[in-house]
């Protein structure tokens, strides 16, 4: 059965989260994407890229590929966003657990 809500449908774009969410970050490089919100860090679209980037090449060269499995063990930081889209960036699959969650 297919539920469908009061609003239309939308079209999914023809990409990965990752490219999805960075896009064509030319024009807001220097932009905040990331607060931090105990700590006030600040992780500019060109940082958070480039952090991205650097992972998925280090993951790739450790064999991690398409269709692949990671579990991100940690609680909500700015780094679990670029272990999160530098996975998906790859076609790689993310399984999550925060271990400050209690049953």
């Amino acid at each position: 059965m297919i539920f469908r809500g009061p609003h239309p449908d939308v079209s999914a774009p023809n990409k990965n989260v990752a490219e999805f969410v960075l896009g064509d970050i030319s024009a807001h490089k220097n932009k905040t994407a990331i607060i931090q919100s105990e700590t006030k860090r600040k992780i500019s679209y060109q940082e958070l890229s480039e952090s991205i980037n650097q992972l998925a090449a280090g993951l790739q060269k450790n064999g991690f590929k398409k269709g692949d499995v990671l579990a991100i063990y940690s609680p909500n930081l700015p780094e679990y966003v670029v272990v999160f889209l530098a996975v998906l960036k790859l076609g790689g699959i993310c399984t999550t657990v925060n271990p400050l969650y209690t049953a």
